[in-house]
């Protein structure tokens, strides 16, 4: 990854919305293993950003 905080800006958020379309689509499958894997990616992800989620705070 370049070094440009602009395009890390995007590539996260790229990141972040194709995770949580995957989520869907395990859903579907009914795989709840690998969602929660990719449930998991999701939160490391936020935490790094400095964001929040639907649910509050981020905690540690």
């Amino acid at each position: 990854m370049d070094t440009n905080p602009s395009e890390q800006v995007v590539a996260r958020a790229l990141a972040l919305a194709l995770l949580r379309q995957t989520l869907v689509y395990l859903g579907t499958a009914e795989e709840a293993a690998a969602a929660g894997h990719a449930q998991r990616a999701i939160d490391v992800l936020l935490r790094r950003a400095g964001l929040e989620d639907n649910r509050g705070p981020l905690r540690n």
